[in-house]
């Protein structure tokens, strides 16, 4: 049986008496004409079964209605981290202020700077990007507004975080000054910026400078000090945490990138028979809801990921509409709250 074809703008004009410009207010701008009008128009788009079609809407009006937001690795992956989610809730609500939607951006083959090349968005948010990563030359070419979200702050773009090198430098003293010298530094997975090659993000490269600066300043043997990839899921940081437990000499000291591995630290503590901060001293960055759930709560970073993705997405909304926007170091704060104590061995 042969279909008939879907009704189009004109059908909807001519049935309900008005023109093709009052058909499009009523579905973009329905306060620039009547009550009336704009009920009529809908009761017979219903009954004709008319939908607007967005391709078309969006090139007629050379916009979208949407900002991509560009992750560092797969959306399964990441979404593991809920540190992700406080930043998604952030660029939400901004979005929601300006009638924006969102769409969600993740390696295309493997490659950070694909996903960009055939994203249909007015604007992006990237998150995580090195400074030196091709991402950016991409949006450029494109003429893509782009703003970067914990990527290092430089001249020619704008970016929202934190401090990183310094927070991380002053996480690190919590456990040398309590005299930790076997400390594990939890990583997390690398960025994919080629087929060949993957690259660390701006934020860690940041990190691992104030780490090391801690170590310069106490005399560390750095030999002492393992840094190991692994990744951001309960069950890849329970893994590692019982490995590293069930050694000869395990390590004192653990410091995690992120709070989801403190998590799998303190399950894997418990499974042991051990104790946070007797047997073993943990610091995080986040300082996520979830960790109010913990005894002891992790001594952490307070990093606010809601206002970074807020505030990412209110000047990415000003480059849009041709405003001056500038980059954010927001405040954040080293919460002591107990989980360090001196070693025990």
């Amino acid at each position: 049986m042969r279909q008939s074809g879907r009704p189009t703008i004109k059908d909807l004009a001519s049935r309900a008496g008005v023109s093709k410009t009052a058909v499009s207010f009523a579905f973009n701008s329905p306060e620039r004409i009547s009550k009336e009008t704009y009920q009529k128009i809908m009761d017979i788009a219903k009954e004709l079964g008319y939908v607007p079609d967005p391709v078309a809407r969006g090139l007629a009006r050379r916009k979208t209605q949407c900002i991509g937001i560009l992750l560092p690795q797969s959306i399964a992956y990441v979404f593991q981290n809920p540190y992700i989610t406080e930043l998604l809730r952030g660029v939400g609500e901004a979005c929601e202020k300006e009638n924006y939607s969102i769409l969600v951006l993740s390696p295309l083959e493997g490659i950070f700077t694909h996903a960009v090349y055939n994203a249909v968005v007015d604007g992006v948010l990237i998150l995580g990007a090195a400074g030196d990563s091709d991402v950016h030359t991409v949006c450029r070419q494109r003429g893509l507004p782009y703003v970067t979200i914990d990527a290092g702050f430089r001249d020619d773009c704008v970016n929202i975080g934190i401090d990183d090198e310094k927070a991380a430098y002053e996480l690190a003293k919590l456990l040398l000054e309590a005299g930790h010298r076997r400390i594990c530094v939890c990583m997390l997975q690398p960025l994919s910026d080629t087929l060949e090659a993957s690259g660390s993000s701006e934020t860690i490269r940041n990190r691992c400078k104030g780490i090391e600066r801690a170590m310069d300043e106490y005399g560390v043997d750095k030999s002492q000090v393992e840094y190991m990839e692994i990744g951001t899921s309960c069950d890849s940081s329970l893994d590692a945490a019982h490995s590293l437990l069930s050694r000869e000499k395990p390590p004192t000291g653990i410091l995690c990138m992120a709070d989801v591995q403190a998590y799998g630290f303190y399950h894997a503590v418990q499974e042991l028979g051990l104790s946070i901060p007797r047997d073993l001293s943990i610091v995080t960055f986040d300082n996520l809801p979830q960790s109010n759930l913990l005894h002891p709560k992790p001594s952490a970073v307070n990093q606010p990921g809601f206002q970074k993705g807020c505030r990412a997405a209110e000047e990415l909304f000003k480059l849009l509409s041709a405003q001056e926007s500038q980059s954010t170091m927001l405040d954040c704060q080293i919460l002591n709250i107990g989980s360090v104590a001196p070693p025990s061995t």
